[in-house]
């Protein structure tokens, strides 16, 4: 079985009959489930769960998918473990378990749910732009024999797409997570960190849920998508590789794809992709609305230092929507979000672009919006590449 293989299947339906049956199929090419798991083994299965929102709202692994490949480990004869790290859990995973819907997936499928932010925490060093650092993961990781990554179909406001690799950045516990965007602000540095992380984890199989997708303004308050697909792969650059081929990105313009292509992790091209099951011609996603990659990272730092009150990309609040929860406040690395009477207000000064607040928002009240004059001057730039393209 070769890293590059990338299994394909369609599916229609969160019928749970029906998600189990598609996900057998799915795994069929690369060998099954037993190929990955044996009677005895301690499964840690690592889901989206990005926010406390239903399911149908696509922004969290779906719990059919999630019950799914539980009961398929368990069958197999392993203890199976659920975990994941909100970025804004403040005490509340239970409410989390029960609207996402993972807690009736491991009441099915005879999983037991982990809670990332109690568990021990393990150093990992290593290299990321430039500099050494220590990231702390949680133990249940690295005691467990297999470990099975359930990405979202999702995009990203600041790395275009949160598919496999970025997936595994929840195994950084709640608020701790934040405070790397601090350390990295700029996305392709935050995206380039992004993969040097996912290159340090064992993941022994990546099952991305497509059966409804989220475009647009994702990865929170995007549009659901009817993508109806599942993809399978034993390297998580194969899956977001994959997933770019599906919905027709260019790879070269996903930061995170292009970091693993310099790290030698994974397929590096469509061409290098081997695919089974359905063709990926007929589970092609038409009409995926994907963001640009955020117009503040194009501009040097001192242009951006000397013309910051003109040139801006960041949260913005939509009238009349803020419920003054306070947890962009909370979840914020610079500091930079205070609640008012009239809701949330930001500080142009001290914002990095990270969007945690827009992650963490439970009534997508906010949203990325780029200045008057900024606006015009990637308009006027991307006038100027479509003339050229006419000569």
């Amino acid at each position: 079985m070769s890293a590059r293989t990338l299994s394909i299947q369609k599916c229609a339906s969160y019928e749970q009959i029906k998600v189990k049956e598609a996900i057998i199929k799915l795994l069929e090419p690369l060998g099954g489930i037993k190929a990955f798991v044996r009677s005895g083994n301690k499964v840690l299965i690592k889901p989206n769960m990005l926010t406390c929102k239903e399911p149908e709202r696509a922004a969290t692994t779906h719990p059919a998918v999630i019950e799914a490949v539980a009961s398929l480990c368990h069958e197999a004869g392993a203890t199976v473990l659920i975990g994941d790290s909100p970025p804004a859990v403040f005490g509340r995973t239970e409410e989390f378990w029960e609207k996402t819907g993972f807690a009736a997936a491991a009441r099915n499928s005879g999983a037991q749910l982990t809670s990332f932010e109690t568990d021990a925490k393990v150093p990992v060093k290593f290299f990321s732009n430039g500099r050494e650092i220590t990231v702390h993961l949680v133990k249940t990781l690295f005691l467990a024999d297999v470990v099975i990554n359930l990405p979202k179909m999702k995009t990203h406001n600041l790395t275009r797409i949160t598919g496999a690799v970025k997936n595994l950045f929840g195994l950084i516990p709640g608020l701790a997570k934040a405070q790397w965007h601090k350390i990295f602000p700029r996305a392709e540095e935050f995206a380039y960190f992004i993969a040097d992380l996912g290159h340090q984890i064992p993941v022994t199989l990546n099952i991305m849920d497509g059966i409804e997708s989220m475009d647009g303004q994702g990865p929170a308050g995007g549009r659901v998508v009817k993508s109806e697909v599942l993809l399978a792969a034993t390297s998580p650059v194969t899956i977001d590789l994959g997933f770019c081929r599906l919905i027709g990105l260019d790879p070269a313009t996903v930061p995170t794809l292009s970091r693993c292509n310099q790290l030698n992790w994974g397929p590096k091209s469509f061409d290098e992709l081997e695919f089974a099951g359905c063709p990926p011609e007929a589970a092609a996603i038409k009409n995926y609305q994907v963001p640009g990659t955020p117009p503040i990272s194009m501009i040097p730092d001192f242009i951006i230092n000397f013309m910051r009150r003109l040139l801006w990309a960041g949260p913005v609040l939509l009238p009349d929507t803020c419920i003054k929860c306070g947890r962009c406040q909370k979840i914020c690395p610079a500091d930079a979000i205070t609640i008012s009477t009239a809701g949330a207000e930001f500080d142009r000064q001290k914002c990095i672009s990270c969007f945690c607040c827009m992650e963490v928002c439970p009534v997508e009240a906010i949203e990325m919006k780029s200045s008057p004059l900024l606006s015009l001057g990637l308009k006027m730039r991307g006038l100027k590449r479509r003339l050229r393209k006419r000569k």
